[in-house]
């Protein structure tokens, strides 16, 4: 159908306007201090329905969301579309916000229009648990394209969580198809984002590069230096798995200087004591992580404070100091507990459970063990089951017995090979061998130590590689 010139002329005019509204939104997010919900269609619909209407104070909220203020536009809309109104808010209180559309979940559920934006949201404040069990409640089909586009990206998200690496690159390569064709730049970007940590885990790092990259060229290209920062930072963190440690901390350096967040900085300082702990430089880890803490506590950041204590953690138990390691860990544990993200608490509760084991406390470590196994009963979170049960059947090593500790260790394994953790392979084949050789099955052994190499040698992890390699050769001789 040919519109009328007149007609014509408004949808043009409609299209520009949008497209500043986006622009101008993403500008003032720029500021944020924490993680903001941002959609390129709650805007653009938000844009459409002040443009057609004719009164004054519609003109004058359309004027201050074309300028990137959306509070009198989120007042107009409050009366007549209360979620959607909401949605607008979120794009700079979204904790407020989701605790909005939490009263009113069933609701918003039911919304074939909005309904896959209240697990992005709980995706965005690290509230795993509430996203997972939405997400479970919405029905795919019903949803409109645009709908379905951000439902990929989230549900993406939990497959990715729960190790299905197949899924996730599959519904995150669906919805960047989508955003990609409406020239929605910081979907894209933030799809790219998640398909590079889908094929980190998945021991693909060349893609994984390429994903990462592509966000930090779209993000450079909307001259946006906060994302550009956060891309800059996860290309840094991409890196340092690699042990390619001074590309990583020039990465880092980058990053920083480009942010315009405390918060942001903060982060860097915990990836840059990540760096150092894996470089064995434990005085500038503690260092890097005070810093952190010392930001994130000024700005009540508790997610940032609550990793910050997972370092000091892994500091100490690096340094032997188990007892300062397990406290700091337990205070890190009531944070995440308080905050809902499960996800984490199970992390800590399995770093407590591995510092009771090198304490020799082998009782409270199974019991920390097979409570994270029931828990996961109720959640999803493949990758600290695969954990547990792998540590569970070193404690049965220890205590020599071979069967129960080959047994868990299988479990281990299985579940590592269903999500190709390739790390976690080598761990479970390496201490198979082990378990083989105790048991005279020096055959196998040798099998399991050849497959644990060749998965050693797809991890990119040169160390890794080089311990497996002395192993097998140990062996041989």
């Amino acid at each position: 159908m040919i519109l009328p010139l007149w007609q014509l002329h408004l949808h043009i005019r409609l299209k520009q306007l949008q497209k500043l509204v986006r622009l101008r939104v993403m500008k003032r997010q720029q500021k944020a201090e924490n993680n903001t919900f941002f959609s390129s269609v709650i805007l653009n619909k938000c844009c459409k329905i002040l443009f057609y209407k004719s009164d004054k104070e519609a003109r004058f909220a359309l004027t201050n969301l074309i300028a990137g203020r959306i509070q009198k536009a989120s007042e107009y809309l409050t009366a007549n579309y209360p979620i959607l109104s909401l949605l607008l808010d979120a794009h700079f209180n979204t904790l407020s916000a989701y605790k909005k559309l939490l009263k009113q979940k069933k609701t918003v559920i039911k919304d074939e229009e909005y309904c896959a934006y209240l697990p992005i949201s709980a995706h965005i404040l690290f509230d795993n648990d509430t996203a997972h069990k939405t997400l479970a409640k919405i029905n795919p089909q019903k949803l409109k394209k645009a709908t379905k586009a951000y439902y990929d990206y989230c549900i993406a998200a939990a497959y990715l969580f729960d190790g299905d690496m197949l899924s996730a690159s599959q519904k995150a390569s669906s919805a960047l198809k989508y955003f990609q064709k409406q020239k929605f730049s910081y979907e894209s970007s933030q799809c790219y984002l998640l398909l590079g940590e889908i094929y980190r885990l998945s021991c693909v790092n060349d893609v994984a590069q390429t994903m990462i990259e592509a966000a930090v060229k779209i993000n450079k290209e909307q001259k946006m230096p906060q994302f550009t920062a956060k891309s800059t930072a996860a290309l840094g963190m991409l890196m340092l798995f690699e042990n390619r440690y001074e590309e990583a901390e020039a990465k880092f350096d980058e990053a920083a200087k480009l942010s315009v967040s405390k918060n942001l900085r903060a982060d860097i300082h915990n990836q840059k004591a990540l760096l150092y702990i894996a470089q064995n430089k434990l005085s500038e880890a503690k260092t890097e992580v005070k810093k952190a803490t010392a930001v994130f506590e000024s700005t009540k950041n508790n997610h940032g404070k609550a990793f910050a204590l997972q370092l000091e953690a892994q500091i100490n138990f690096s340094l032997k100091q188990f007892g300062k390691a397990l406290k700091a860990t337990e205070k890190a544990t009531l944070i995440y507990e308080r905050n809902h993200n499960i996800s984490a608490v199970l992390e800590c509760m399995y770093l407590s459970a591995d510092i009771l084991f090198r304490q020799n406390k082998t009782a409270k470590a199974e019991e920390l063990l097979r409570q994270i196994i029931e828990k996961d009963k109720k959640h999803r979170h493949n990758f600290h089951i695969a954990n547990a049960y792998s540590l569970l059947g070193l404690i049965y090593l220890r205590k020599k017995d071979l069967q129960r500790a080959k047994v868990l260790l299988q479990q281990s394994l299985h579940l590592e090979q269903r999500h190709h953790r390739c790390e976690g392979l080598v761990s479970d084949y390496t201490n198979l061998a082990l378990i083989e050789n105790l048991s005279g099955n020096h055959n196998i052994a040798k099998e399991n130590l050849q497959t644990a190499l060749e998965y050693a040698e797809q991890t990119g992890n040169t160390e890794l590689l080089e311990l497996i390699k002395n192993k097998y050769s140990a062996y041989q001789e």
